[in-house]
């Protein structure tokens, strides 16, 4: 395997998981912090997450696999999620952020198997490659969650 796709896979596996640290670490104070959510409602939240984690791999596996190519089904979802993301930012009320973080879950988690699914297409011996490229999605999530963690202060309303 050249060099070069070991690092474009390691690269794509950084990055999505970069993109779950930093908003997943941080969602939770801005919930009861900033929106004044209860701790119940902020629960409900991050409850979508795991809701979109049984449904949408379903869906977006059937689309990814018979219609398009799924990078361009994973490029879809993050511009989609993105959107969300800032929508997100906009709401004030418990059932506007439910809906849309349910919206940006049902967007987000099928990219964890979808980046997992390309790079096992694109490599050789996956039992040797995956896990020396699988690494970095954990250490994309160490680097937000310590980057996060340095940069905002515990008493700041983010």
């Amino acid at each position: 395997m050249p060099l070069s796709d070991r690092i474009r896979l390691s690269f794509m596996m950084f990055l999505n998981y970069v993109i779950w640290g930093s908003w997943y670490v941080t969602i939770g104070t801005y919930l009861t912090s900033t929106l004044k959510f209860s701790g119940t409602e902020a629960g409900a939240v991050f409850g979508t997450s795991a809701l979109a984690s049984m449904i949408s791999p379903f869906f977006v596996g059937l689309i990814a696999d018979r219609y398009f190519a799924s990078e361009r089904v994973l490029a879809v979802l993050h511009l989609v999620g993105a959107g969300l993301l800032y929508l997100v930012t906009t709401q004030t009320s418990f059932g506007g952020v439910y809906a849309i973080m349910f919206a940006y879950c049902l967007c987000y988690f099928p990219t964890v198997s979808l980046t997992n699914s390309l790079t096992l297409q694109n490599i050789k011996d996956p039992g040797k490659d995956f896990p020396l490229i699988r690494v970095f999605a954990t250490l994309g999530w160490i680097f937000t969650v310590s980057y996060t963690h340095l940069t905002l202060p515990t008493n700041r309303e983010v």
